[in-house]
């Protein structure tokens, strides 16, 4: 078997007698890029950052705590990025996004058809990325061919996460206050029931005399009166007076709750900080005309010189073996 040669001096003879081949395919390929930039419609890109805020300065224990005094790091941890990672995933998020942005408008499609709802997901799942840095930031970008268009699409998608972010724990909280909300209004329908209960009782018997048990602080004078039955009254009016007192003491317990939930589900109280805000790029996104051409003109060279190399290494071939 014949042991065939195709050494750094044959490669360099080769590409010295196909020069001009090679020339020829580099400029061709620098040209056929120019061209494609001439006629490929320019895309723009648009990006935004943010911090996520540690949604435990918006609760309740945080903003009221009077003995726990536990350090709270203002920016949230891995895990609160995650969940507005996983938020920027979903098809709720997404679907406030293309309707806020008014995606039927800017790509011609109708939104309240299957089909072209469809294509819109699409397209925003296409030209959307969001991704975490290695600061603990956030980082949201939209590719559009408008840069106006690119600009508005991220900043709408910070606006839709914050808000769902921030709602997660807002309906929780609303949750918690409407159940102490009803059970406010119990108690006041009973404790209604028992001022009427006393009022009459105390008009019945005269005996108007604080006599609760209940009010420590309060030092009970003498009551007088007398009769039959008034021992009783008075037994009964401090079993009564009793427990209105704890209800009253425990509806106002429950008011203090309410007011210091409304507090923590104040839209002051940002869950992500902004610190880029997107504007309309400039320059297009991608590698730029020089660039492009540059790599183009790399490509062309190489992939030539590849083939030049390859045929006269089979046409070596084949002439030994013949």
């Amino acid at each position: 078997m014949t042991n065939i040669s195709f050494d750094l001096v044959d490669i360099i003879r080769t590409i010295q007698k196909q020069k001009r081949f090679i020339l020829i395919i580099t400029v061709a390929g620098v040209v056929l890029a120019g061209a494609l930039l001439a006629i490929k419609q320019k895309k723009f890109k648009a990006e935004a950052r943010f911090f996520v805020n540690n949604p435990l300065y918006g609760d309740r224990n945080t903003l009221f705590r009077a003995v726990d005094t536990r350090y709270v790091d203002y920016f949230g941890g891995d895990d609160d990025v995650d969940k507005i990672l996983a938020l920027a995933g979903s098809d709720t998020v997404r679907n406030r996004i293309i309707r806020n942005c008014q995606f039927q408008t800017i790509y011609k499609k109708d939104i309240n058809d299957p089909k072209g709802y469809a294509e819109l997901m699409s397209i925003f799942k296409k030209n959307f990325n969001i991704k975490r840095t290695e600061y603990k930031d956030v980082e949201i970008s939209y590719v559009a061919y408008d840069p106006v268009t690119a600009a508005n699409v991220t900043n709408m998608s910070v606006k839709v996460l914050e808000e769902t972010y921030r709602q997660y724990y807002t309906y929780i909280k609303n949750g918690i206050y409407t159940s102490i909300n009803d059970q406010v209004i119990k108690l006041d329908s009973s404790i209604n029931s028992l001022t009427d209960t006393l009022a009459n009782m105390r008009d019945q018997y005269g005996i108007y005399s604080i006599i609760s048990p209940a009010r420590q602080n309060v030092i009970v004078g003498e009551v007088k009166g007398g009769g039959k039955g008034y021992g009783r009254a008075i037994e009964e009016i401090q079993n009564i007076e009793s427990i209105k007192d704890q209800l009253v003491a425990d509806r106002a317990h429950y008011i203090s709750a309410l007011n210091e939930f409304h507090a923590t589900t104040n839209s002051a109280m940002d869950f992500l900080k902004v610190i880029t805000r997107a504007l309309p790029p400039v320059q297009p996104a991608g590698l730029g005309t020089t660039l492009t051409l540059v790599a183009a003109a790399l490509l062309s060279f190489f992939f030539s010189t590849l083939y030049v190399l390859m045929m006269a290494y089979f046409r070596k071939l084949n002439a030994v073996e013949r």
